[in-house]
């Protein structure tokens, strides 16, 4: 695995597979996050949870996490893994390139203006 992955296989809890994904959805959006996932046709569950405000997602500050549970009768696979690339390094890349000039304009405002004090 990955730097930013893991997996595990859970033996024997096939029946139990969607009440586990309800109550993993459930118990972190009692916590405060943003969980948006589906259980998909094979019957794969395809979870996403993320924790920040609209402004944070857009640069690229806020936390991400990605859950997939694949059954594999009679076990389950479960893998996370940190959803940074897609979601957090591109828009912080992107904000960067965007806004340094304005944020070089400042500075050399800053530096102009304390050497006129």
């Amino acid at each position: 695995m990955g730097l930013f992955k893991t997996s595990q296989i859970y033996l024997d809890v096939l029946p139990f597979l969607d009440r586990a994904s309800n109550d993993l959805w459930d118990s972190f959006q009692q916590e405060g996050y943003n969980v948006r996932g589906q259980k998909l046709a094979n019957d794969e569950w395809d979870i996403s949870i993320n924790k920040g405000i609209w402004i944070e997602a857009a640069v690229g500050l806020s936390t991400a996490l990605k859950i997939k549970i694949t059954p594999t009768p009679p076990h389950i696979h479960a893998e996370v893994s940190v959803g940074i690339f897609g979601q957090q390094v591109i828009p912080t890349i992107l904000a960067y390139t965007i806004f340094w000039p304005i944020a070089l304009a400042q500075v050399w405002g800053l530096i102009k203006h304390s050497v006129l004090d």
